[in-house]
């Protein structure tokens, strides 16, 4: 019995192999004719033969490699794996051509089955194009643009300040801190919860296991059954789907994103300590629904808010991290935006939004941290919905389109000097005010077309008070190690479908006496 079951198993390995190889050689046959038929693809780099560039679709920081290739073979550039079209948009111009000018057809994403498998797919971001994508961002849109956000202005200020206070007696884990920060901010506005520390602290922790895969799972070609979905069914003994433990782990991650925030707020109106939010505007306008009416007016409100929760989080906090390490890197920088909130604030009290028009360097200081380290720097995929041509070249169906949000924000003939971290890059030439011939890294940063970020206004808003709140009351400076010597630092970024900021080692301290006691004084 051994021996036959043995046979059996070695039967079944060799046909699935056979059938793998085979659909490999139909791939390939398909794309080379798809090739020789009709106008030609954006130029790219050669390929393997079947494999195609999978190995560049998959490496490390690609978006550096996508610009060098920009630099031999053009701003728009094509690549293929396994018969899978994907075009790279290295410039403003053409991401604005393509996913601004034409977002009727570029506004889908790819049905990417690593996003079914986790459970991700309930994401606004990661949805596709169509009535339930609808459903999802009309509700939030309506609670955060750029004037519904002015609402949550003071829920911002008031958890900045606490902030404050954790980051004069917790300096250490700046990042748990900040995601913590992050969460009570969006907790409160959205749904209507004053979240303890300690739930603060347990909801950071929980995002950043789930960044870790949800940054692995979204990088494209990491894995091979985005180009071959029928290996989802491939047996998980099988050698080589060590993926599928991965993928169990991640959707019970995607699954607490999605329902714990929410429960928690149910909570807390069911004991009635919930405040009026974004949520409880929804409930209401709702309330009238029921049977499966109800339940899917409830799945789109839980989705709605859940969005809200985790998007603004991880990403905010990456760019506060960023700013950081610029400060430490740049101390000229930091003492120049201090000398405007002396200036314009005075020292006795703490920045508020309504400064922010006499705050220019502020202003450019966040548009600077914006650009100089991306957190989402190949954005996130467009899917072409119908064949295009564009500058004489064929764009597939189905053809994923990436936006190459690093190169177009690195730009040396937009941005002079881009490795290095200028503010008044942003300003007039009497720095009086911003420059509007100076294109916006938020034009560029939060996405295109319809599926830009519809959470933008709220995250510049968080990131201008939190900034402008730090560096009122606070020097940002290097550690030091065991001798008393200045420890170097350098910004490393992560690869990955979220590009994070690696450890580094830093210090902070009040710049005053009067700004320790402003921080305590401070609820």
């Amino acid at each position: 019995m051994l021996a036959a079951s043995s046979n059996i198993q070695g039967l079944t390995q060799a046909a699935l192999w056979i059938l793998a190889i085979g659909v490999l050689i139909f791939l390939g046959y398909f794309s080379l004719s798809q090739r020789t038929s009709r106008l030609p693809l954006p130029p790219g780099p050669p390929g393997l033969f079947i494999l195609g560039n999978v190995s560049e679709i998959a490496r490390s920081h690609a978006w550096i490699a996508y610009r060098d290739y920009a630099a031999k073979y053009g701003d728009v550039i094509s690549l293929n794996a396994l018969g899978h079209s994907f075009v790279i948009l290295n410039t403003h111009s053409a991401a604005l051509d393509l996913l601004e000018k034409r977002s009727s057809i570029y506004s889908d994403r790819p049905a990417n089955i690593m996003t079914q498998l986790t459970g991700w797919d309930w994401t606004l971001a990661l949805k596709r194009y169509g009535e339930d994508w609808r459903r999802v961002r009309r509700p939030f849109w309506q609670h955060f643009h750029s004037n519904a956000v002015k609402q949550y202005e003071p829920a911002q200020q008031l958890e900045a300040r606490r902030f404050l206070r954790r980051l004069l007696n917790v300096p250490e884990d700046l990042d748990t801190e900040l995601k913590s920060l992050l969460a009570k901010m969006i907790c409160a506005v959205v749904h209507g919860v004053h979240m303890e520390d300690e739930q603060a602290l347990y909801y950071s922790r929980v995002l950043t296991e789930a960044e870790v895969g949800f940054s692995e799972v979204f990088r494209p070609g990491s894995f091979f059954v985005e180009f071959l979905p029928w290996l989802r069914h491939v047996p998980a003994w099988f050698p080589g789907t060590g993926w599928q433990k991965k993928v169990q782990i991640w959707r019970g991650q995607a699954d607490v994103m999605l329902d714990d925030p929410y429960n928690l707020a149910k909570d807390a109106m069911q004991r009635g300590v919930a405040l009026p939010s974004m949520l409880s505007r929804l409930l209401e306008h709702s309330s009238g629904f029921t049977g499966e009416k109800g339940r899917e007016e409830e799945r789109i409100i839980k989705e709605t808010t859940s969005v809200a929760y985790g998007a603004a989080i991880d990403t905010t906090s990456v760019t506060i991290l960023s700013f950081f390490c610029a400060m430490l890197l740049h101390p000229s920088v930091q003492a120049r935006a201090q000398a405007e909130l002396d200036r314009v604030v005075g020292r006795d009290r703490l920045p508020e939004h309504a400064d922010r028009a006499s705050l220019p360097y502020i202003r450019a200081l966040v548009k600077e941290s914006l650009r100089w380290h991306n957190v989402g720097p190949l954005g996130i995929a467009h899917r072409c919905m119908q064949e295009d041509t564009y500058r004489g070249w064929r764009i597939p169906e189905g053809a994923i389109v990436l936006p190459n949000i690093w190169a177009m924000l690195h730009d040396p003939e937009v941005y002079p000097e881009p490795d290095a971290f200028r503010p008044e890059r942003f300003l007039t030439p009497d720095e009086s005010e911003l420059n509007p011939n100076v294109p916006d890294p938020s034009s560029i940063a939060f996405g295109y077309g319809r599926r830009i970020c519809p959470g933008r206004h709220f995250a510049e808003d968080v990131l201008f008070i939190t900034i402008a709140s730090i560096l009122h009351v606070f020097d940002i400076v290097p550690a030091l190690d065991a001798h008393g010597r200045p420890i170097s630092v350098e910004l490393k970024a992560t690869s990955g479908f979220i590009s994070h900021v690696e450890h580094f080692a830093y210090s902070v301290r009040p710049r005053s006496k009067a700004a320790e006691a402003l921080i305590q004084g401070e609820v």
